[in-house]
């Protein structure tokens, strides 16, 4: 991403910190088990980013350009794997 792009990821990832699931439906949406998805479309350029919420954490597991209408399974599997994967790192399965 150059410095604009990320300037805007940026200014949204402080607006989810601050709002977390409140966040407007057309910029954070739950896809399902924990995995939710932060939108914004920068230059034409649809980017999502996955992430899950552990406790007072927000945890982004993976990101993408879309291209079709619906987030690919594929990606909602990985971000879950990913999520699996940082908890069970951290020894927080239990918690």
């Amino acid at each position: 991403m150059d410095i604009s792009h990320q300037a805007k990821a940026k200014r949204w990832f402080k607006a989810l910190a601050e709002l977390g699931p409140d966040l407007p439906e057309e910029y954070g949406k739950h896809l399902c088990d924990g995995v939710w998805e932060l939108r914004l479309i920068i230059q034409h350029h649809q980017h999502r980013f996955l992430y899950s919420f552990w406790k007072d954490l927000i945890v982004v597991t993976n990101a993408f350009l879309k291209k079709s209408a619906e987030v690919p399974k594929a990606e909602i599997e990985k971000s879950q794997k990913a999520m699996a994967d940082w908890i069970l790192r951290r020894g927080w399965e239990d918690l």
